[in-house]
């Protein structure tokens, strides 16, 4: 009888993490959904949306929501676990028993793992495919964006007023394209004007352009002249318009996101920013186990008065610190301070590193 104990313990101890973390995850994905809502409802509303599209945008959002909100709940979870196991003397009693403090939370790093690889799995094949449904609900059923054009993550062809455009890369988060490429023809469809700007910015009423060359063919001969330090550019389509079927890298898997890398680069283009999101991908879903690391040796020691409000304060408390440090080290990245896989693992690195500390010294 001996020889099994353990497993008992274990799935005792498994039995309250997952009751915590089950109704934490819940709550927190539900306060997601009520600010997000309560954020684009003027919107839909203004749009014409009807409650069928709300609800299929939200359901479309839920895949994200979840790799978001999962972290944070583990946290909530272990910290209300452990801390209610150390409060009613449970945690003591096993402890006594010989069963080490690595021993006993064996069950939930076993689960918190198991997380992280699902988590990676789910935002390499289902997170892109719901992201983008629920980005063509938004722009294009209610908001009634539309684009017509050949519209690619780093490849868009479209018809003009005055012929065919072609740019590289539009970056929806800046609005900004990049490699920009006007090609203007007169009735006989022969090539009477080339624009080119290796970058365009949205002013509010235009694009503006530093650095664009106009070339003229007259009689097959080319003439290429600078414009203006800064000229607008003859586009008439607008950021919202773009944005109605561009894919952000959040919205991408990390093998499209690659392929959109290696395309843009093959055309000279920076892809500072977009390495760093790459490297976000692979660690991002292993905050979940760094939370466990962190949350265990705290919630062993919690006293007899300390309450689960307590504990759910210092989970958000906890969380927010960790993505403050993220927040950083991403900035850091995309400025090309730090390199790009430094950017995305510093935040776990440092906060493994006080885990580690924090759990030897509660063994």
């Amino acid at each position: 009888m001996r020889a099994g104990w353990p497993i008992t313990l274990w799935g005792y101890v498994l039995r309250e993490f997952a009751r915590a973390f089950t109704l934490c995850l819940a709550g927190f994905v539900l306060v997601y959904i009520c600010v997000d809502f309560l954020e684009r409802a003027p919107r839909f509303l203004e749009a014409g949306a009807t409650a069928r599209q709300i609800l299929w945008y939200f359901t479309y959002k839920i895949p994200l929501i979840l790799t978001q909100m999962i972290p944070v709940a583990v946290l909530a979870g272990t910290l209300l676990a452990f801390g209610g196991l150390s409060r009613q003397g449970e945690l003591m009693a096993m402890r006594s028993l010989g069963l080490s403090l690595a021993r006993i939370s064996t069950p939930v790093f076993a689960v918190t793992i198991f997380l992280s690889l699902a988590i990676l799995a789910w935002n390499e094949w289902l997170v892109p495919v719901a992201a983008e449904r629920a980005h063509h609900l938004e722009h294009v059923e209610i908001r009634k964006k539309k684009f017509a054009g050949h519209f690619k993550p780093s490849a868009i062809w479209y018809r003009s007023a005055s012929g065919f455009v072609n740019i590289d890369w539009f970056d929806s988060n800046k609005a900004t394209l990049h490699g920009v490429r006007i090609f203007e023809l007169d009735a006989s469809y022969r090539l009477q004007r080339l624009l080119t700007a290796p970058q365009l910015r949205w002013n509010g009423k235009g694009w503006e352009s530093k650095g664009a060359f106009e070339v003229n063919f007259s009689r097959g001969v080319a003439n290429a002249n600078r414009l203006q330090p800064i000229a607008a550019l003859p586009l008439t389509e607008t950021p919202e318009e773009f944005s109605a079927v561009a894919r952000q890298p959040d919205d991408m898997s990390s093998l499209e996101l690659a392929r959109q890398i290696s395309d843009l680069e093959s055309k000279g283009l920076d892809t500072t920013e977009m390495r760093v999101d790459l490297w976000l991908k692979w660690a991002v879903p292993f905050v979940s186990t760094i939370m466990v690391l962190i949350a265990v040796p705290l919630a062993s020691g919690s006293q007899r008065n300390s309450s689960g409000a307590a504990n759910m304060a210092f989970a958000i408390a906890v969380g927010f610190a960790y993505w403050i440090v993220l927040a950083l080290s991403i900035s850091l990245g995309r400025t090309g301070v730090l390199p790009a896989w430094a950017a995305a693992w510093s935040a776990n690195l440092i906060f493994m590193a006080i885990g580690l500390v924090l759990y030897l010294g509660a063994d």
